[in-house]
């Protein structure tokens, strides 16, 4: 966890969030590209088979992150994170 001088914590949850965006991020840029190709060369392509297969990989991806919801503890420090019992420190 890492404490930023706005007073916010960086949360496991947090992370996870960031990183599920990325993925969906990358998977609409991904199918963009695959439909371009598509486009262009036809579905007979080479290329357009593996833009198509990284689509798939993606969505794969996507489908087998956990969905984790927060706990009532995690919650509470969500909305205080001021609260002595949700401050972290690291020794």
């Amino acid at each position: 966890m890492v404490y930023t001088p706005e007073k916010q914590l960086v949360t496991k949850t947090a992370i996870s969030h960031a990183q599920s965006k990325s993925l969906e991020t990358s998977f609409q840029a991904a199918l963009e590209h695959a439909r371009r190709l598509t486009q262009m060369y036809g579905i007979g392509s080479t290329e357009v088979a593996v833009a198509w297969d990284t689509v798939e990989e993606l969505i794969t991806a996507l489908v087998r992150q956990p969905k984790r919801s927060l706990s009532a503890f995690e919650h509470y420090c969500n909305l205080h994170p001021d609260a002595p019992e949700c401050r972290f420190y690291d020794v």
